[in-house]
């Protein structure tokens, strides 16, 4: 028995002692030399170059590589918004940006210009002794313009005939001064400015109501429009009529109630036809419209001067009158 336990303790005692010397060495591994540690460094960096940890296995891939796709920009595109242009100035030229009325006494588009204008005075103005009358005109082939002033009564207070013979048929403006003598405080007058053609027929005729001061300070009135105030659409000039009836259509814009007159003038002076006719009202128009069928009677070509014109309600005698020269035939 002896013998026994003392093998089994040597048994023990044995196993003991191997199990210390395991334990120390995995706990404790073995130092590198200091000199070898930059070549086992260098030997790493190299394998890991080479295809990948030192032992471990090499995956060899193979297959189509695949092209990266662009993703979309996220950065939206704006077109550049244009910036608001400021208005092109003319010079000499005021811009009014006040808000505007429309007006029914505007003319028409396809209104002429008149071929008398009277600049000053305008309508209804206040007038003393002399008179200062600015018209803008066309003098016709004759050259003759004729001013005249009438009173309330149709009285001639002063008549002017001028011959511009160096501006015929040419467009002019005139500036006179003009006197008169009337024994009441005030009156109605009317101012009337006229040229001829040719042979001594009224070519045009336009005028402007006054009120006429004996004495005393002027107070004038701006002028109105100067758009043409009977405007003859048929017949156009120079246009041959034949059949004895010659028809005749317009627009006018009157300033008395009285019908137009329509006369047929030959060269000479003599009236071989007339009419009188109303002006129908157009909606939203200050001008009016008038057709009428003009009976004359000729023996052979002739060309004759076709007159429209309107009466003075008050004072008598011509307000306005358009012509326009025409040819007739039996």
């Amino acid at each position: 028995m002896d013998e026994l336990g003392r093998a089994i303790c040597l048994c023990l005692a044995f196993g003991l002692v191997s199990g210390c010397r395991v334990l120390v060495s995995s706990s404790f591994p073995t130092l590198l030399p200091s000199e070898l540690i930059p070549t086992v460094i260098a030997l790493t960096v190299q394998a890991l170059e080479a295809g990948g940890r030192p032992g471990e296995p090499t995956i060899e891939l193979t297959g189509t590589p695949v092209q990266p796709t662009a993703l979309p920009s996220l950065t939206a595109t704006f077109p550049p918004t244009p910036l608001p242009q400021p208005p092109t100035l003319t010079p000499g030229l005021a811009i009014d940006n006040s808000p505007t009325t429309p007006s029914n006494e505007l003319p028409q588009a396809d209104i002429p210009l008149a071929t008398i204008q009277i600049i000053s005075p305008g309508s209804a103005s206040r007038v003393a002794s002399p008179i200062l009358l600015r018209t803008l005109l066309n003098t016709g082939p004759k050259g003759l313009v004729r001013i005249e002033l009438f009173g309330e009564d149709g009285r001639l207070l002063m008549r002017e005939v001028s011959v511009y013979t160096e501006s015929l048929s040419k467009v002019v403006s005139l500036a006179k001064k003009l006197e008169y003598i009337i024994s009441a405080v005030a009156e109605a007058g009317r101012l009337q400015v006229s040229v001829e053609d040719e042979f001594g027929r009224n070519l045009a005729v336009a005028s402007v109501d006054l009120v006429l001061l004996s004495m005393g300070e002027a107070d004038l009135n701006p002028p109105g429009d100067q758009a043409e105030n009977i405007v003859i659409d048929l017949p156009e000039a120079n246009t041959l009529i034949q059949g004895g009836t010659l028809r005749v259509s317009g627009r006018a814009r009157l300033r008395s109630e009285q019908p137009l007159r329509i006369e047929l003038q030959t060269s000479d002076g003599k009236i071989i036809g007339a009419r009188q006719v109303a002006v129908a009202p157009t909606p939203g128009s200050s001008y009016g419209t008038f057709t009428v069928d003009v009976p004359f009677t000729i023996y052979e070509p002739s060309r004759v001067r076709l007159l429209v014109w309107e009466p003075g309600d008050r004072i008598p005698g011509i307000v306005h009158l358009s012509s326009l020269e025409i040819m007739l035939s039996p």
